[in-house]
């Protein structure tokens, strides 16, 4: 991914900030919707953990691909902290099931229709993988101390492979 500053120049992925990865992240994504709650079937999802979400699509490299969100929600099962609000499980499993309920009622969530077992599968490569992390991410963190840490160094930092959805 390249992206531009204010005054025209390039950054790369070896100088991305998490702020303009986000910013990025959004442009690219004109359909998610910011500073507002949404509803997954009958689960809501408060924009403040929605932001911490998305921050994470950047981070890790996942795409917004439904087998990608998949993967996302099983990696921040494992990847956070365990001490975390309880709703976040309730959100992490909530959404897997409300997916795979519809695939096992051969309805797509989206465009896509996944099999349950692709469904499962996706979701527990997502929990394999946030279980490989060197560092647990704090739930609690506020999203705005890391808004101007490198996207590389936060990598690093926790050990997350970048899928590259985002960066290269």
């Amino acid at each position: 991914m390249r992206a531009t500053t204010e005054k025209g120049s390039f950054l790369t992925s070896a100088n991305l900030t998490l702020r303009q990865g986000l910013e990025h992240y959004y442009q690219a994504n004109p359909q998610i919707s910011r500073y507002q709650d949404i509803w997954v079937g009958w689960l809501r999802i408060p924009w403040g953990d929605l932001q911490k979400h998305d921050i994470m699509h950047v981070v890790t490299g996942y795409s917004t691909d439904l087998d990608q969100e998949l993967r996302l929600i099983g990696f921040l099962l494992t990847a956070l902290t365990w001490r975390r609000p309880w709703y976040f499980y309730l959100q992490s499993i909530g959404v897997f099931l409300e997916i795979l309920w519809k695939s096992v009622r051969r309805k797509a969530f989206g465009v896509v229709y996944y099999s349950p077992l692709q469904v499962c599968r996706f979701y527990w490569e997502g929990v394999r993988q946030g279980t490989t992390v060197c560092k647990k991410i704090d739930a609690y963190l506020d999203p705005e101390v890391v808004m101007n840490r490198e996207l590389r160094s936060l990598r690093e930092e926790y050990g997350i492979k970048n899928a590259g959805a985002w960066d290269s």
